[in-house]
């Protein structure tokens, strides 16, 4: 069950499919997406980096269609313009280490179509809300693991994208540090969806969840309908208790056995 509404969808893939050498990725995604915050879960494989990435305008779909904001990032005339409104923070990003802070977060910027001056205003403002403004002329090649998500987060934030999509944004941050990255994610007016492997984080940023498994959606719904599954199946506890029950089952459930 969706629970989009749509007079207010910014993100909407119709049929989407994605292989890799003959490999499924993705199969038959509709996914509606409106302002909030959605988490996107499922075991490693299940497709989620590749449908962050076709969302992005960086992984063109063998079929289906995309639109953000009714713009088809796929279609010239319309690339441009769908691009702007969409920022990718991905699982992995690798950065020119000679280049500081502050220049790769402007320069993304720049790229995204601000103007020099903006570019440079807006990239000191969002290393500040990552809590690297003590860092901001250091080079990134001398940044710890954990500075450079914020970083790759930064990049995503600088240009105030109608649509955010962050790839397991909290990997390699300690507690203090995704404690603070909970609390921006949850302060942004825009669409967005999140991966994550953490159940704490879908429990202290999301509203809706989606899960994959084996390239498909098989759970749409709120946050609550996911722990209500949960609940069901016998392993009542904390919410994220339920949470984890209710997304295993749903995984058994889609292989052909109940847990």
């Amino acid at each position: 069950m969706s629970v989009t509404n749509a007079q207010n969808i910014t993100v909407q893939t119709i049929g989407v499919g994605h292989s890799y050498s003959g490999r499924v990725a993705l199969t038959g995604i509709d996914l509606s997406l409106t302002s909030g915050t959605t988490a996107l879960v499922g075991v490693n494989g299940a497709g989620k980096s590749t449908l962050l990435r076709t969302l992005a305008g960086a992984q063109q779909p063998d079929m289906g269609s995309v639109r953000v904001a009714g713009l088809d990032p796929y279609h010239r005339r319309d690339r441009r313009a769908a691009l702007i409104r969409v920022a990718l923070m991905p699982q992995t990003a690798t950065f020119p280490g000679n280049m500081t802070v502050h220049e790769v977060v402007s320069f993304v910027g720049w790229m995204r179509g601000l103007a020099s001056r903006t570019a440079g205003r807006r990239a000191a403002d969002v290393i500040e809300r990552v809590g690297l403004a003590t860092r901001s002329a250091d080079r990134m090649k001398s940044l710890s693991g954990g500075m450079a998500r914020r970083v790759a987060l930064a990049q995503a934030l600088v240009s105030a994208p109608d649509v955010l999509l962050l790839d397991e944004p909290s990997t390699g941050l300690d507690p203090e540090q995704r404690r603070a990255m909970v609390l921006l994610i949850r302060d942004l007016d825009a669409t967005v969806l999140f991966s994550s492997h953490i159940i704490e984080d879908v429990l202290d940023v999301a509203e809706r969840v989606v899960v994959l498994e084996s390239g498909r959606v098989i759970f749409d719904d709120a946050l609550t309908a996911l722990a209500a599954a949960g609940a069901a199946a016998g392993r009542c506890g904390s919410g994220a208790s339920d949470l984890e029950a209710g997304f295993l089952r749903l995984v058994s459930r889609s292989r052909g056995r109940e847990s």
